[in-house]
Parts: structure tokens; sequence; C-alpha cells
């Protein structure tokens, strides 16, 4: 109690400072407050999109509480897979020759009492227009199927002739008026027309297998017929685990197979084993690490200078308290319990900004997270823990001040100065220190650098992190450096001040003067720098990696999925070349063929087909032309490189003993660029023709001048033309690109604004001097732009320094062959940041200003 006590009036001290300069303390909240609140989002969503996470287990239970099927069995044994994420039933020896029919069973009678079902299931719906669709047969209004299924528009199928169909399906059938549903929207299927009632919301995974379509559930309570199962959805009353398991046995007995909440929220009350561990992606732990660190560094080095100028500002109530008799540890309590209400005010708003965040940008998260995200993943002790880390961060900052003033004397806080003359000799000690860590940080870099690039190449297949670690380490060491050595460059800047521009001369004054707050606001502006670098070297060996990577197939084309009778015929063919022209802009069809002697396939002694191809499958498939004049020439184009010796290739047919073909044929080598080969070697239809060969088709593929996109090949399934092409993965999300360079931008606004607030605060008595021997207000204005261009310069050579060799080094683990640079980027950072700063100094300089009285 009496160490409460003491920091009682230190609290009411603060609290009154802060109360006096809201401005200042409404900045510095913001700035602990928005790493806080990005945290909050990250930590959730990455906790949500967990593959165990309960926001997975909705796109199989919804809201429900267990899912059940009615098998045909009187009787089945269920196992739990997967941490409850699976479920696997098979029916005994005895009661696998007894079936029955699944809709008879009366599922509320197996459930405990308040239990509550909806019935589920998927049917094929065959479109008039050729494609066959799967229907997911659900209960939109029904809550348990939240998270299955979601309406953007209209409403939910009431009725056996009522249908909800996706955005793509709905555009495609020009159902849609001026973005909404036309009144007499109508699905034409080949057993009637459906009409239209409602459109689905676009599921975020590109990878999802969702339906288009979604049916009332008394589409299947009017089938007749008997059914295989019958599923349905329950809401159960509160079990225990061990009820639970109860009543998965229970039902089994029965007959039904269930799947229960329960077991993927407690899979230790189950016996469910751990699944073994995803491997650690290095990227991310290097990404992850560097993000965290530049954050704190970023709070310490700008909350404290905007602590110090507090603390410089109440030196004459500091020096009051010394001199009434109060200990150095009292002057350090006054300056740390700032550092206490900014963080925990800033951890209040951190932690409420970026919960309402989560709330209000679902839709947005959810197309960035490339996931449907129908429940968060709240954890307690993250947030709790990542509040914490604030208040921390806030009282560190508050840590290095407090520090400086608990050693001042009474006359010096009375005075309102400290000596310099020592502090320049105490930083003379550290310069060779600085240069030593600089170049031991750089050349562990360059080292770890070219050991990743070893780790990491495309052909290994289990790289070790360790130098990802040592090259973290190295990037730790280099920042030290960095941040040990910028006094010595603001001393170096402020060297020459003698001659020169007035309004320069004085910025540059003024910057070496105020040494400790220039090296923070430096360092504050280089580690905003240093992490947009290291994005743009992130971007840019995303795009390299995308460059090198080979597809399944080219770009533009598709592999269409026919059978061999569909493909032999001439009208089946024509009819899908014209469908698919009209509807993607398709440019054509290419069919490969296997080569066979009579009935029998031919191949080279090692294994290899051989196909026929004519000129346009090698234009389609991205051949140069000279591997197009190599095949009319009469030579084969070799795939498999073992198929190839000595330029010639060989082509047997029948057996070893047998052989009803044995010849050799020149070949050359190609390299498609593509992982999906039709074969090992190609040949032209004339050279098959001279050897007594026929081909008969066996693959085709649809090609045109522009990506086939995902969303292409679901139209084309629309009309029951089946096909499957490459997904890349893609450039980065724009809109990423786009926040994290509004966030640079802001984060430099705000921290020039703030410095050159702070110059202006403590330089009152300076500017009343040039206002009273007539300085126009330009003049101001102008030695506050001198002052951000010089910090600018300063910050964006350092992120710049720190940025491109961290991110040079360690973004080699991407497997790309040389460094990826991004030049624009680097260009637009190092012309970009100073311009920037220099215009916010310019235009937070207030024009008018109030004389001060200057005494001493």
């Amino acid at each position: 109690m009496p160490r409460l006590a003491r920091w009682r009036p230190a609290l009411r001290m603060a609290w009154r400072d802060l109360v006096r300069h809201p401005l200042r303390t409404v900045v510095v909240t913001v700035l602990v407050a928005l790493p806080v609140a990005v945290a909050v989002v990250v930590s959730t969503v990455t906790a949500t999109t967990d593959y165990y996470s309960p926001n997975t287990t909705a796109r199989f239970l919804g809201a429900a509480d267990a899912a059940l099927e009615v098998t045909p069995h009187p009787r089945v044994r269920v196992r739990t897979m997967d941490r409850g994420r699976y479920v696997e039933w098979s029916a005994p020896p005895r009661a696998r020759d007894v079936e029955r029919d699944a809709t008879g069973v009366d599922v509320a009678a197996l459930l405990p009492e308040g239990s509550r079902v909806t019935r589920i299931g998927d049917v094929t719906v065959p479109l008039a227009i050729g494609g066959r669709l799967a229907a997911d047969v659900l209960d939109l209004d029904d809550p348990l199927t939240r998270g299955i299924a979601t309406l953007e528009s209209g409403r939910a199928p009431a009725s056996d002739d009522e249908v909800a169909v996706s955005r793509l399906l709905a555009d495609e059938l020009g159902l849609l008026d001026d973005d909404t549903l036309a009144d007499d929207a109508a699905l034409r299927t080949t057993r009637g027309d459906l009409a239209v009632v409602g459109v689905l919301e676009p599921d975020p995974d590109r990878y999802s297998d969702s339906s288009p379509l979604v049916l009332a559930p008394v589409r299947l309570d009017g089938r007749t017929d008997a059914l295989p199962s019958v599923r349905y959805l329950v809401d159960l009353p509160e079990l225990t685990s061990e009820e639970s398991r109860a009543l998965q046995a229970d039902l089994a007995t029965h007959g039904v197979s269930a799947q229960l909440r329960d077991a993927t929220e407690h899979p230790d009350a189950w016996g469910l084993e751990m699944p073994l561990p995803s491997p650690v992606d290095p990227a991310a732990v290097a990404t992850g690490a560097l993000v965290i660190g530049l954050g704190l560094v970023e709070v310490l080095v700008l909350v404290g200078s905007a602590f110090a100028v507090g603390a410089r500002r109440q030196s004459r109530t500091l020096g009051l308290v010394m001199a009434s008799g109060g200990t150095p540890s009292d002057v350090r309590r006054t300056v740390l319990a700032q550092g206490v209400w900014i963080g925990a005010g800033a951890a209040l708003l951190g932690t409420g900004t970026g919960l309402a965040a989560l709330l209000l940008g679902r839709g947005t998260i959810e197309s960035l997270a490339g996931q449907r995200l129908s429940v968060y993943s709240f954890s307690v002790g993250t947030i709790l823990a990542v509040a914490l880390l604030g208040v921390a961060s806030a009282v560190a900052a508050a840590a290095i001040p407090a520090w400086g003033v608990g050693r001042m004397t009474a006359a010096e806080s009375l005075d309102g100065h400290i000596a310099a003359g020592s502090r320049r000799r105490r930083g003379g000690r550290l310069r060779a220190p600085a240069l030593t860590l600089m170049g031991v940080g750089l050349v562990g870099l360059l080292l770890s650098g070219w050991w990743i690039s070893r780790t990491f190449a495309p052909d290994v297949a289990a790289p070790s992190t360790m130098p990802v670690v040592a090259g973290a380490l190295s990037a730790l060491v280099l920042l030290v450096g960095v941040v040990l050595a910028t006094p010595f460059a603001v001393d170096l800047l402020g060297a020459g001040t003698d001659r020169g521009w007035l309004p320069w001369r004085l910025a540059v004054r003024d910057v070496a003067r105020h040494r400790g707050r220039t090296t923070a606001a430096v360092l504050g502006i280089g580690i905003v720098v240093t992490g947009a670098v290291f994005a743009g070297f992130g971007v840019s060996a995303n795009a390299a990696l995308e460059e090198v990577r080979e597809p399944l197939v080219p770009s533009g084309t598709a592999e269409l999925y026919l059978s061999p009778g569909q493909l032999r015929d001439p009208e089946t063919l024509a009819r899908v070349r014209t469908a698919a022209a009209e509807i993607v802009g398709a440019d054509g069809i290419v069919v490969a063929q296997e080569a066979r002697l009579g009935r029998r396939p031919v191949g080279d002694h090692r294994g290899g087909s051989y196909q026929i191809v004519d000129d346009e499958f090698l234009e389609a498939m991205g051949l140069p032309d000279s591997a197009r004049r190599d095949l009319a020439d009469g030579k084969a184009l070799v795939v498999g490189p073992s198929s190839l010796r000595d330029g010639q290739v060989r082509i047997v047919a029948g057996p070893r003993r047998d052989r009803a073909l044995d010849e050799r044929i020149p070949a050359v080598r190609v390299r498609p660029g593509f992982l999906a080969m039709p074969s090992s070697v190609w040949i032209s239809p004339e050279t098959a023709a001279g050897l007594g060969l026929r081909g008969v088709p066996m693959s085709a593929f649809l090609h045109a001048d522009h990506p086939l996109d995902r969303e292409s090949l679901d139209q084309l399934a629309f009309y029951g033309i089946y096909a499957d092409g490459d997904e890349p993965e893609g450039p980065v999300d724009p809109r990423l690109v786009l926040g994290g360079a509004g966030g640079v931008l802001l984060a430099t606004c705000l921290v020039v604004g703030m410095i050159v607030a702070l110059s202006a605060s403590e330089g009152r008595g300076d500017a009343a001097t040039l206002a009273a021997v007539g300085a126009p207000p330009w003049t101001r204005r102008a030695t506050s732009a001198g002052q951000a261009l010089a910090i600018g310069c300063l910050g964006a050579g350092l992120g710049l320094l720190l940025g491109a060799a961290g991110g040079a080094s360690l973004l080699q683990l991407a497997g790309t062959p040389g460094t990826p640079v991004p030049w624009a980027g680097l260009a637009v950072v190092v012309v970009g940041v100073p311009l920037l700063s220099t215009a916010v100094g310019w235009l937070v300089t207030p024009t008018r200003l109030a004389l001060t009285r200057r005494t001493g």
C-alpha cells in the first residue's frame, strides 16, 4: 500500500498535464493504439481462418449442434476423425444385407427432448441450356443453416418450384435488372421452370465447391422414391461431452450416423488425437517477427520523443517536486505515470477499434482472407495480451525520458535545460560500436541471403529454417547499429550551418540542437519506410515467382472433360466450339490423338507414349515457331528427355519378342512450360501416316487469347461444358498494396506533423524573436519545412538501407532466380517521403504567432 500511495500524486500530476495538452495526448494515444488495433484484427482473423476453428465447422454444420445421416441399414458403426471434422460409417456384416427406406425413419423420436431438426440434402438440376448443376437443399430462413449459404438479395425458396441462384448464374442467364432480380426471373430446366426468388452471396473462397443453386426442403419431401440416405441438421439441448458420445452411439444402433459439434469443440473428451502440426512457414515467421519488431521500435521512438518533450515542458514542475523533498524516484514516477495513462487509454482505444473493424469490415476482411467468416474466434487471452503489450510499450517509451529526468538536479530542472556537453561525450563512445554493428549486420544479411537462396532452391525437398533465423538476427544487429548511428548522422548534417539560405540554416541548426527529438523522428520515418520497402520486395518476389511458376496448362487454355465418344463425334466438338466462343470468347478447340498401330498403342522403348498433334495444337500450347517448323519437317517433339538419344527417338508397337513396329525417327527436345503433358512424344499427322499409324482422340483443350479463370469455366459448366484450367495465386491483392501505401502516407504525416509541432512548441521563443525582428510568416514556414525535409531525407535513407538489405536477403526464400528489386517503388519512396515531409512541415506551421516575452 505505501508504494501505491506514492503513485497517486504522480498519476494526478500526469493526468493534469495530459488534459492540459489534449492534441499531444490524442496523437500519442493514437500512435500507441494503432498497433494494438492491427494486432487484434490480425490475431482474430488468423485464429478464425485456422482449419480447426469454429468458422470452418460452420461450412458443414452451419449453426447446428449435429448433422445426421439416416443410412439404409438398421445398424452402423460410426468413427469420428480429424478432431470431429469427419465421420465415417460402415454397416456390420449382419446389417449389411438389410436395407430400408431411410425416409421412413422418425429421427425426432431418437433425439433428446427439446431437439429440433431441419432437412438438408443435395440434388442435381438439369438446365435447359445443357448443364447439370449441383443444388443444395436448405431452408435459408432456418438459423441452423447459417454459414452454409447466405442470401445476398431476395428471399429464401419456400416451395418446390422456387430456387435461389448464384450471382454468376443470374448474370449469365440475364435474370438481373440493374443488379436487382427481375420480377419474372425463371430458371429453365428440362423438368420445368423454377421461379428465381433469391440471389446467393458469393463465396470469397475461390477454391470453394459451394453449389450455385439452393432449393427448399419441400423439394425432398415431395419425392416418392426411396432415397439411399437422408440428412438433417439438429439443434440439441445442452449436453456434456459424455452425453454427446452416448447419443452418437445410440443413434448408430438405429442406423443413423451423427457428426456432433461437441467433438470439434472438445476433441480431448472424445479421445481424438491431435493432428500433426503443420510445418512452420519461415517466410511467415520472418515477416511476422519483422512487423512486430518494427512496430515496437516505432512506438518506442515516436512516443518516447513525445514523452521527452512533455518532460522538458514539465521541468519546472519537476524541479519544484525535487526542491520540496521529492526523490529521483518520485520524479521518474511522474513521467512514467503519463505512460501508464497513455497506455491504458491506447489499450482500450486500440482494442475497441480492432473489434469494431472486425464487425463493421467483415465483408472486406472476408475478401482479403479468402474465406467466409461466419463465426469469429475471439481469444480473450490473446486480446488481453495485446492490450497489456500496448500498455507496456507506452510505459517503456516513457521509461527513457523518465530515466533522464531522474538524473537531473533541482537546479537544472528549475533552469529548464540540461547541459549537452556530457551527452556529446557519452555519444562519442558509441560511434565505433555503431559502425561495427552496421557492418556486421550487412555482411550477415549478405551471407544469409546467399545461404537462403541455396537452401530454398526449387529442387530442395526439406529446406532448413536456420538461414532464415541467421538472416533475422543479422537484420536485428543492423537495426541496432543504425539506431546507434543515427545521432551521428544528425550531427554530421548540422556541421554546415554557417552558410546557405537563412531558413535552411535555422532548420538544420534546430535539427542538430535537438538531436534526441530529431533522432526519434528520423527513426520513426525510417521504420515506416523500412516496412514499405520490405513489402515492396515481397510484392516483387511474388510477381517473379508467378513468372517462373510452371502452370498446369498455358494461360488461356483449359482441358475439356469429354468422353472418348464425344471426342470422336465432329458434331459434339462443333457444338462445344461454337458455345465456348459465344460464352467466354474462346478461339477454338485443339485435340491430341493417341498414336496406334491398328489397335495397339505405340510408345518408345522406355514406356513413353506417342500422340499426334498438329500445328494449331502447338500454337495453342504456346510452343515457339522453331518447334512448329521441326514438326512440319517430320521430326518428333520429345517432352520427356529420357526418350531422346543421339537426336533420335525410338517408336515401337507390340511385345518385345514380336514387334509389329520398331523404327527410329529424328527428334528434338522441347520444353512446353506447363505440367499437364499430354504425352512424352508428339508427332505430326503426316509423320504418323508415313509410319502407318492412326490417331484416336484422347484429350481436347479449349484455347483463347485471354486468361480463362474459374469464373469463365463455371460459366461453361452452366451449358454442360466442363473444363479445368490453371488457377495461379495471382499478384498481391491491389487493396493490400493501396492500403500499405496509405499506411505509409498516414504514418509519415503523423510523424512529421508531430515532430514539427513539438519543435514549434519548444521553439516558441525563437519564433517570437524572428517575428520581433520583422521576419515574414513564410520564413517560419520555410524553416519548419526545412526541418521536415532534413528529417524526411534521413528517414528515407535509413529506411531504404534497412528495407533493401532485409528484403533482398530474407526474401530469397521465395525461391526466385536473382533478386527482384521494386525499382519503381524505391524511386517513389526516395522522392516521395522527403517531399511529403516538406509539405506537411509547411502546412502545420501557423502563420499567426502571439509574441512571447523572453527574459534572462
